[in-house]
């Protein structure tokens, strides 16, 4: 019974992990599209919120059951911007 309960609150944990990071990784998304829409929109921004995010991410990933994820830099978001507006 032991082995069983072991198992059980193994999984317990990494189901948590998972649903955190779920959740973290759709707030980091959300900013970074935030992100993109200021800075198209020639507005002042910062990534603050995005990297905030990004750690708490790759503290999670330590644990070794979800990825990890980059840093974003504001030249990221500009060279995405350029791509996909100004490009058309």
């Amino acid at each position: 019974m032991s082995v069983h309960k072991d198992i059980s609150s193994q999984l317990g944990r990494k189901n948590r992990e998972i649903n955190l990071f779920v959740q973290l990784d759709k707030e980091r998304e959300a900013a970074i599209a935030k992100a993109v829409e200021h800075s198209h929109s020639d507005e002042p921004y910062t990534l603050d919120r995005v990297n905030e995010l990004t750690s708490q991410i790759n503290e999670l990933a330590k644990q070794g059951s979800i990825p990890t994820r980059s840093y974003v830099t504001k030249a990221m978001i500009e060279e995405y911007v350029q791509k996909k507006y100004r490009n058309k």
